[in-house]
């Protein structure tokens, strides 16, 4: 079994222990009985706030990892099944793909760069679309070669 995690979720994790030790220094501050109270104010009210805002974001991240098992692929929350979003973890049987068919996208080089978009076509009908990007090119590729592999 392998687990791909997005490369924003160390980001996420080292800004969130960055406002941690913000609001740790003005809890300290505090403490100290520091002369400077909009200080103190300051960085606990920061510190807290941006602290909450990096966990939550640090945890949905971290939710959307996809598991790739020897026999299925639990594909993440928000991926187009059908033309239609899915709010849910998806599993495919690695038996049920029937063939993989990337699609280029061109991104608007300010927000988002150029991606691939990969449509899983499953022997039911289905269409299944999902993006790799967030995951890193050596693994977007990686899990290509092993949803590909087990084609063949």
């Amino acid at each position: 079994m392998k687990k791909y995690i997005s490369r924003a979720t160390k980001s996420l994790a080292i800004l969130t222990l960055i406002s941690a030790v913000i609001f740790a220094v003005g809890i300290i501050l505090i403490i100290a009985d520091f002369s400077d109270i909009a200080l103190q104010i300051g960085l606990t009210s920061f510190g807290s706030l941006m602290s909450i805002i990096f966990v939550t974001c640090f945890f949905a991240e971290k939710s959307r990892a996809l598991i790739i098992d020897a026999n299925k692929i639990i594909l993440p929350i928000g991926i187009d099944k059908n033309g239609k979003t899915v709010f849910q973890k998806t599993v495919i049987m690695m038996d049920e793909i029937r063939s993989v068919e990337s699609k280029f996208n061109k991104g608007d080089k300010f927000i988002f760069g150029d991606c691939f978009f990969y449509i899983l076509r499953l022997r039911d009908g289905t269409n299944v679309t999902v993006t790799l990007y967030s995951y890193g090119k050596k693994a977007e590729k990686e899990i290509l070669e092993i949803i590909q592999n087990s084609i063949a």
